[in-house]
């Protein structure tokens, strides 16, 4: 159960990256679903059945999350200015110019 718990972790940070929050979560009910069924026929009971579906989709929906703020965080420092230069280089030689 915790290698499987780590795989759709994974899964979910890199889609947090890749796809849209409605294919995500279309995606993440069909999985929670079926690893609630798989613990089904495994002969556990219903109830801990839907708590473990229950689980994993949490799971999954917390990791998407951090995928997404992970990515977001990502894009914003590759579009930093280096060497603390000015963000408009045209409006800072039209400061330059005026001293």
């Amino acid at each position: 159960m915790l290698s499987g718990a780590i795989v759709v972790m994974v899964i979910s940070i890199t889609a947090g990256t890749a796809i849209r929050v409605w294919a995500f979560a279309i995606f993440a009910f069909f999985v929670a679903t079926g690893l609630g069924v798989v613990t089904f026929t495994q002969g556990s009971s219903l109830i801990a059945a839907a708590l473990s579906s229950v689980a994993i989709l949490a799971l999954m929906e917390v990791s998407y999350l951090v995928g997404v703020f992970l990515s977001g965080l990502w894009r914003r420092t590759r579009k930093l200015p280096k060497n603390g230069s000015a963000a408009d280089p045209a409006h800072a030689a039209d400061e330059h110019r005026g001293s």
